[in-house]
């Protein structure tokens, strides 16, 4: 036997002797034999005791694995040769949605109504967005820090850069080789008839306004002004 368990069974046989000594001797006291025992077993209970209420050390938290973002923005010098071709797939269709949405504007102009300018937006503007998402098999439509349209929210890749109001063009890449783009609308002086200030609007629009878009917040704007954005989301083909 170790010279340590040795000396653990002297400390325990100590111990044992001295809660001994404790016991009542009386005339029915116990023998010396079973008074060791009962000792013996006072002392195992109390250690049992203490082992139950001894505090465990918790154990050490594992590190967890820092999540990468779903988007992550992308300079144009970084683009693969793939996002390339979805960047310019992107921009087509963005130059086709502004080119057929302002022809359209024009006419209604032209026709001398300027509260027909209103009903272009709010009836064709979503058609022609639809078209040109067919045509080039992406996402696409417009969006504002100030909405007119309350379906014209941003999608959740670009709220972010909506609210801290990006005035450059922006791309992110995406989950499945996804590539997104926000790109910027400038307010042109001949839109400025719907969303100018109140007080140079005509009573005409206004009245429209009123009617369609109860809470309308896109007014006050001038020429120049960053008015809102196209946003536009494409996936490889295939």
């Amino acid at each position: 036997m170790g010279s340590v368990k040795l000396a653990s069974l002297l400390m325990f046989s100590e111990r044992v002797s001295l809660v001994a000594n404790t016991i009542p001797r009386g005339e029915n006291a116990m023998s010396t034999t079973s008074r060791s025992l009962a000792a013996a077993a006072m002392l195992l209970a109390a250690a049992g005791c203490s082992g139950r209420h001894a505090a465990t050390p918790a154990p050490a938290a594992s590190p967890q694995p820092v999540a990468k973002p779903a988007w992550t923005r992308l300079s144009p010098a970084e683009m693969t040769p793939p996002q390339k071709a979805l960047q310019q797939r992107c921009m087509e269709a963005v130059q086709t949605m502004g080119k057929r949405l302002l022809g359209r504007l024009e006419h209604a102009l032209d026709e001398g109504d300027p509260a027909a300018a209103v009903e272009v937006c709010r009836t064709q503007a979503p058609a022609i967005a639809r078209a040109v998402a067919s045509e080039y098999d992406l996402r696409i439509g417009r969006t504002s820090y100030r909405l007119r349209n309350p379906a014209n929210v941003p999608p959740p890749w670009a709220k972010g850069l909506v609210e801290r109001r990006v005035e450059q063009p922006t791309w992110l890449a995406g989950p499945g080789g996804r590539l997104a783009g926000l790109l910027p609308i400038r307010l042109k002086p001949e839109c400025g008839m719907c969303h100018g200030p109140q007080e140079e609007i005509d009573p005409k629009v206004r009245t429209a306004l009123a009617r369609w878009y109860p809470e309308d917040a896109a007014t006050g704007f001038h020429p120049g002004d960053l008015r809102g954005w196209f946003w536009v989301e494409a996936k490889p083909a295939g």
